[in-house]
């Protein structure tokens, strides 16, 4: 027997275990043709559309695509019925339950990864800060003078309440650092960072009091533990107010150097003192085997008189170690120094490591303080300026005087690089006076432009925007720089390179949005050519939310520039497409018919790709119409088009189109083939936008096939990811079709 939709499907969950598992098609085929007692050339047959004599291939091919290849019952319904697999009920239940295959719970938090090969336990304080979570107090504050450690023990904390049994326990963890960028972080920005950590960017874009109600009901509807580190340099008083008053069953845990007096009400407040005898000496003996000192450890009189010149303050202490090792004094000469700086203990610690530097060190230090978050090794050099030896000496000797902790990521990434709050005030008071920092702020826009650079608008790759994820916060941060800096042609350049990043991925800031930022600097630079398609570009996004308010603040800006300035076909189609999206946010759907009809002769004069978007949007319009035949008919020539110029996101466009004219007229395995093949492709790319339209027409086959428990989990989750991604008119529409769901059927209706 041979069904091409079998063959079909069987290749979307191949590909989808390749892309799980990072494998190659032929590593994956090898493997399961061994599982079947077959050879690689049957499962190339299988591919063909050649369905097995027997059904135990189908059920081994079946369970591994679902198994590995993470596809959901809709795929497996389909494969199922295309092999003609007997009695399916069982499989279809045993693999995929109706409500879709067993997924990992997704755990949210943003954490920071640890700074520290090993947290010393200290169980008293941990047990206060617990006590405190477990209060009806909406705050629990860690204060201590600085490096007594309340960062690593909020964060160790913090990590505690998200396991299982944990009392208390917390559904997600928010962590939020003003260490970054000191002074910077506001209740806008806190909410901002809630939103995304809990996965709903979208609400970024909502007015301010709006986006207060909307993350309020988040804290809500689950434990929310929010986290504010370095509060004392934070100045937004509305922050502390809010914060106090933070819905429940969420808390919040700060942490700060001062007491405030604004802290007396619905605060338990805890004061870090430094460690006790024991903890201090464990701290020491781990300190002294990374330094490789291990002998220093013999002699019972140094944990002791360390302790008590430093107060038991672990920073001090291991940067104590540290100016031991490099000083090569004896040990009463270091211990006298740091007895005598007792009062400036920090500072004179800060002084002797300083000068223990050689000149690439304090490149490097002064080159750390640039990034807001973390540095990956490559781009550290880079901007200090050093050769791959000396960075490597640097970075060792920067450690072992604890001025620089390291971040470990993965096995297959290189470790990323940050520095304590302390040592982040003196290396930028370092870096302020250091005569190259004009230099190194110059390699440091360079080096991500030339990251950036080669993402771009990678439509043809789109695997290239993985490359900035580690990146994004270090990426806004320059942004907000260069913009502040009137680097105009810099602001530009990196939206140029990240816009499509930022779009794929969801992330509408409304902070600063980056195409706005490019249209300022055009402006500044006199671009009103670069000033019409950033605002352009800014409007696309906007469509994609629906927000017709924010669209008419800046479409008689585009406009009026359009008018009065010649543009290349590009941008005149950028324009041109931006009109015709506000038409359709409207629901002006004549109107965007005709004007992406009248850019279709100019979109063909720019390249295939615009004269290819251009028709899509063309048979949306006609899709919405009701003239399903026509659309169909002009989507199957587009995807033709897609798969040959290699536009993924096309593809998948005209997929889902597809799918949802099949299952206007009732083919419902055509559309189920075109839904799983489709799913493969924006999973692995996260494209978010396109995962809750499949997951909004998934839920309608399972309607259709008489599943409703199916269809009212599916539709809920993409209620959900319309709902994160801000995209109100797609939400309410989901909504709706999700109250009609739950109406029961009135009897004899």
């Amino acid at each position: 027997m041979r069904n091409e939709t079998f063959g079909r499907l069987l290749k979307a969950g191949l590909s989808s275990i390749a892309a799980c598992e990072g494998k190659t098609a032929p590593i994956v085929e090898d493997e399961l043709g061994d599982q079947i007692g077959v050879a690689a050339a049957s499962i190339q047959r299988y591919k063909a559309g050649h369905i097995p004599p027997d059904a135990r291939p189908v059920a081994i091919l079946a369970e591994a695509a679902v198994r590995r290849g993470h596809l959901d019952r809709a795929w497996l319904q389909a494969f199922l019925q295309a092999a003609a697999y007997p009695a399916p009920a069982s499989l279809l239940d045993r693999l995929c339950p109706s409500s879709g295959p067993a997924q990992p719970v997704r755990v949210y938090q943003n954490l920071p990864a640890p700074t520290y090969s090993r947290f010393i336990l200290r169980p008293q304080v941990m047990s206060e800060v617990l006590d405190g979570l477990r209060q009806r107090s909406a705050v629990a504050l860690i204060v201590s003078l600085g490096g007594m450690g309340k960062t690593s023990l909020a964060r160790e904390t913090a990590a505690g309440c998200l396991l299982d049994g944990a009392q208390p326990r917390f559904d997600a963890v928010v962590w939020v650092s003003d260490k970054d960028r000191p002074g910077t972080t506001t209740l806008s920005s806190v909410l901002d960072e809630i939103a995304r950590t809990l996965d709903y960017p979208g609400f970024t874009a909502f007015e301010h009091e709006e986006k207060r109600r909307e993350v309020e009901q988040l804290l809500r509807r689950s434990r929310v533990l929010v986290v504010v580190d370095n509060f004392e340099t934070v100045l937004d008083g509305a922050l502390l107010g809010w914060l106090l008053r933070l819905p429940e069953p969420s808390k919040a845990l700060i942490t700060s150097r001062e007491y405030s007096r604004a802290f007396r009400n619905n605060t338990f407040v805890l004061e870090l003192r430094g460690m006790s005898d024991s903890e201090a000496g464990e701290l020491i003996r781990a300190r002294l085997r990374v330094l490789r000192m291990e002998t220093a450890a013999d002699d019972p009189a140094v944990p002791a008189a360390l302790i008590a010149a430093t107060g038991g303050n672990p920073k001090a202490i291991e940067i104590a170690l540290g100016c031991l090792k490099y000083e090569q004094r004896p040990f009463a000469a270091v211990l006298d120094d740091l007895y005598t700086a007792r009062g400036e203990l920090m500072t004179d610690l800060f002084s002797r490591c300083w000068s223990l530097l050689d000149e690439a060190a304090r490149q490097v230090l002064a080159a750390t303080a640039l990034f807001p978050d973390s540095a990956g090794p490559a781009a550290l050099a880079a901007v200090a300026g050093v050769s791959t030896f000396a960075f490597d000496r640097a970075v060792e000797r920067l450690t072992d005087l604890a001025l620089l902790d390291m971040q470990p990521t993965d096995l297959h990434s290189p470790p990323r690089y940050t520095l304590h709050p302390l040592v982040r005030a003196f290396a930028g008071a370092r870096l302020a006076e250091q005569p190259t920092v004009t230099a190194l702020r110059d390699r440091w826009v360079q080096w991500y432009r030339d990251l950036v650079g080669p993402v771009g608008y990678c439509w043809a790759d789109p695997s290239r925007l993985e490359r900035l994820d580690p990146e994004r916060e270090t990426i806004q941060a320059l942004l907000l720089w260069c913009a502040a800096q009137g680097r105009h042609a810099d602001v530009i350049a990196l939206v140029d390179g990240v816009g499509y990043y930022y779009y794929i991925r969801g992330l509408w800031r409304d902070d600063a949005p980056p195409n706005l930022l490019s249209a300022q600097a055009a402006r500044q630079l006199g671009n009103p050519v670069k000033e019409v398609e950033a605002l352009a570009y800014h409007i696309h996004t906007l469509s994609a939310q629906g927000n017709i308010t924010e669209m008419e603040r800046y479409l008689p800006q585009m406009r009026a520039l359009a008018e009065a300035t010649p543009l290349p076909n590009e941008v005149a189609f950028n324009v041109q497409h931006a009109l015709a999206l506000y038409a359709m946010t409207r629901q002006d759907v004549d109107a965007a018919q005709a004007a992406w009809l009248q850019s279709l002769r100019r979109a063909e004069e720019v390249s295939a790709l615009p004269f290819l978007i251009q028709r899509q949007w063309v048979a949306t319009c006609l899709y919405v119409k009701g003239a399903w035949v026509q659309a169909q008919h002009l989507l199957r020539e587009c995807l033709r088009d897609a798969e040959r110029l290699g536009s993924q996101r096309c593809v998948s466009f005209c997929k889902i189109r597809l799918a949802a004219i099949d299952l206007d007229l009732g083919e419902l395995e055509a559309a189920a083939a075109l839904l799983a093949d489709t799913r493969v492709t924006v999973y692995r790319y996260q494209d978010r936008e396109h995962i809750a339209e499949i997951q909004q027409l998934t839920a309608r086959l399972h309607q259709l096939r008489g599943d409703q428990a199916a269809a009212r989990a599916t539709l809920s989750e993409a209620a959900d990811l319309f709902e994160r991604l801000g995209m109100r008119p797609q939400l309410a529409r989901a909504r709706a079709d999700l109250a009609q769901l739950d109406t029961p059927v009135a009897a004899g209706g």
